[in-house]
Formats: structure tokens, sequence, C-alpha cells
């Protein structure tokens, strides 16, 4: 065995007897003034930013940590992946200008029932007392042009280990076949709504032709069918976010999710 296969196997090796993947992943809800538990300011999301960059974090996407896992794609040192769920307006209108200036990437996952086709045609929901304002599709094809990487996550945002096996098939090919078909490019990630996965589920996820699929600290793992992500709410403080992000270990900055169990 040569040294890249050997360098590889023990890659491999550590990822699949850790519970979190080498490379630790991020993830946000709202970044407004909203008081609810899974918002966060404007201010801190900045400092967060601010953070990870004086740290020596580079921001990369899905796409470009799996094309390291499977094409050997080198990425840069102590990448971490930053991911924003359900879509709403401020992913656009404060977090794409946040990252713009600091020259960072993300990865967004919408809800394709809750995108309107343009500004007549908003969604905007009462929830928990809070008004929320969604995407609309000129504004997810703007993030997809500034760099950000498009995911799903679902066509409802029904907690798929609720539904049957073909209500769950359903949510997964359908916003995927959506997206697709007005982005114009292929969309590999999917994050499970509520962070909620069974081991029934991945498969599916898997079927319906996603590279790699998100969950939570709950269900997630090393598996790249249910990878564990870091939340981030509103009395998470940039210290302590970064506690929770350690280097990786020299030679493992680009580290490989574990294959599906099957």
């Amino acid at each position: 065995m040569n040294a890249t296969r050997t360098v590889a196997a023990a890659l491999l090796l550590a990822a699949a007897c850790s519970r979190r993947p080498d490379v630790p992943i991020v993830t946000y809800h709202s970044i407004s003034t909203a008081g609810d538990e899974f918002t966060v300011s404007g201010e801190a999301f900045a400092a967060a930013l601010d953070g990870l960059r004086n740290r020596g974090f580079h921001t990369v996407t899905f796409h470009e940590w799996l094309a390291h896992a499977d094409e050997g794609t080198p990425l840069p040192p102590d990448p971490v992946i930053v991911t924003f769920d359900d879509g709403y307006e401020d992913a656009y209108t404060t977090s794409l200008p946040a990252r713009r200036a600091r020259a960072m990437r993300a990865v967004f996952f919408v809800v394709t029932s809750f995108v309107g086709a343009d500004e007549s045609h908003r969604i905007v929901r009462d929830e928990g007392g809070i008004r929320r304002r969604y995407l609309i599709w000129p504004e997810v094809r703007a993030l997809a042009d500034a760099g950000m990487e498009i995911g799903s996550h679902g066509v409802t945002h029904r907690r798929l280990a609720d539904l049957t096996s073909d209500e769950a098939r359903a949510e997964l090919s359908r916003s995927k076949e959506q997206l697709e078909a007005i982005l114009g490019k292929r969309v590999e990630i999917f994050a499970y709504p509520y962070n909620s996965v069974r081991r029934w589920i991945e498969p599916l996820a898997r079927d319906a032709g996603y590279r790699a699929a998100a969950a939570g600290s709950v269900h997630g793992s090393a598996d790249r069918f249910a990878l564990y992500r870091i939340g981030v709410y509103r009395g998470t403080s940039t210290e302590a976010l970064l506690q929770q992000l350690p280097r990786a270990a020299s030679g493992a900055s680009s580290g490989t999710p574990r294959a599906q169990s099957q």
C-alpha cells in the first residue's frame, strides 16, 4: 500500500471511529432582530464570522468536501462548513452581504414550497408569534450565483420520520427536482427537517440522488447520510462556538465523511 493510500485509510478509519465528521459543520437558521431561540442577531453573526476567520478557519461547501473525499481534490487548512436551514429572507438580505464582505462561503437549505415566485408572491408565515419572511426564487438564484451552495430541506418541511416511505421519498425527490430545474445545476445535499433522521430514511436520500445529508446533534454522526452539525442559537457566543470547532490534526484537515452504513 503506497503512502497516499495509507493516509487515506487512516483518515477513513478516524472518521468511522468518530461521532462527528472531521470537517465540522455549523448550522444557523435566521439572522435578524427576532428574539426567539433560533435567531441570531446581525452583530453576533458578524462576530462569529470574524472569530472563524481570525482563528484560521476556511469555509468550504459540501461539494468541495465531497470532491476531496471522492476524488482527492485538496481542501484548504482548517475547513469548516457553515449552513443555514429553512430559507428565510435574511439569508439573502443579511447573511449574504456579511459573507461576501469576508469572502466566505455557505450552504443554504431551502423548503421549496415556501419559496415564492417573486416579491409579490413572497411567503410570510406566523411561526410562534414571529412573522417569518421566506426567500423568493430570484434570491435563491442570486445566492447560487454568488458562489453559495443550495441544498434541499424538503418540499413541505415535514419531519420525514413521521411520514410513510413513499411520502418521505417524494419529499426528497420532488424538492431536488424543483431546485435543479430552477437553478440549472445538480443539487447534491439534503438537510433533514428538524434534523430528524432514522436508519430507514438514509437509503432513501441516497437513492434520490443526493451525495450526502445533514442531521443535527441528536441524530448526527460521521455517516455521510446523517452528518452531525453544531447548532448556533441566540445564546451561543462566538467563544462557545469556537470551542466546539477543534483544529484538524496535522495532515487531516481535509477529512473524509464515512460512507453510509448499509
